[in-house]
């Protein structure tokens, strides 16, 4: 069986909340894409969740205390929701305790294009009662899509006092850092509550200095952080295009190269996603 740790679920609705963005700056084809209800999402979803032995998959939202968002993860036992948090905001505690009373399980903090630094003290309170009640968090650093990227606020440096000071949190890095892969394996130097997370097309390694394949990351990644701090994920959002199989594929594909054992492989592809989820 398979977890994926990272897709997403969009509506008309849900589009409406998401703060910097106008219609004029979306492709045309995503727009499209958000005119599917809440049923027939949970529909699509479990059924390429069923044909592809995904046991569970876990949804980042991009918007804050959503009806529609928290109706589609209560829709399913095999849907996990990641609620979105800015953590320096004064009552991000507050906003928190609601959201896990809409079902939320853990938090997606978008340090890129979410305008705060992850590092700043007025962030602490938060992952005080993040680390008190063992609620994970994956953090999107470097590039993204999104309008309003600032890469100076999406260094994971900014989290490095962090992951000292909370060390019972655990925090994973999205899409292998996103550009900034060097930066999340420094991090790792004796910190074992990070993981790193392989979603997404991974075209960021399209912009590196280096010469580095998929394969290569993945290489580096299981020597720095070791097979049972990697977790599997597509970033998938099944509108327009079906669920990511192809990356899937990939990624088993590139683990199968690496000789990576059958325990190893159901380390990463399900055990690791079940630790970083419960704890």
């Amino acid at each position: 069986m398979i977890i994926d740790a990272h897709a997403h679920m969009m509506t008309a609705n849900m589009f409406k909340g998401v703060t910097g963005v106008k219609p004029r700056n979306v492709p045309q084809k995503m727009l499209e894409s958000l005119q599917h209800s809440v049923e027939d999402n949970t529909k699509t979803w479990l059924e390429a969740m069923d044909r592809l032995d995904i046991e569970k998959t876990v949804f980042m939202s991009t918007v804050s205390l959503n009806d529609e968002f928290a109706s589609f993860i209560n829709s399913s036992s095999r849907f996990v929701g990641f609620a979105r948090m800015n953590p320096t905001l004064p009552d991000a505690v507050d906003i928190l305790k609601k959201e896990l009373k809409l079902g939320m399980k853990g938090v997606k903090l978008y340090a890129t294009s979410g305008e705060f630094n992850v590092g700043a003290k007025e962030a602490w309170p938060f992952y005080e009662y993040c680390e008190k009640n063992s609620i994970p968090i994956t953090i999107h650093f470097g590039v993204t899509i999104g309008p309003t990227a600032d890469l100076y606020l999406g260094n994971p440096i900014h989290i490095s006092r962090v992951l000292s000071e909370f060390p019972d949190i655990r925090f994973s890095i999205a899409h292998f850092g996103a550009g900034f892969f060097r930066e999340a394996l420094m991090l790792k130097y004796k910190r074992e509550n990070l993981y790193i997370e392989s979603s997404g097309t991974n075209n960021w390694l399209l912009h590196q200095d280096n010469f580095l394949t998929l394969k290569d990351v993945f290489r580096k990644s299981i020597d720095v952080f070791g097979v049972q701090h990697i977790l599997f994920g597509t970033d998938t959002r099944i509108f327009p295009d079906g669920y990511r199989e192809h990356i899937l594929k990939q990624q088993q594909d590139i683990l199968k190269e690496l000789k990576l054992n059958e325990g190893e492989i159901e380390d990463i592809m399900y055990n690791n996603a079940n630790r970083f989820l419960s704890g």
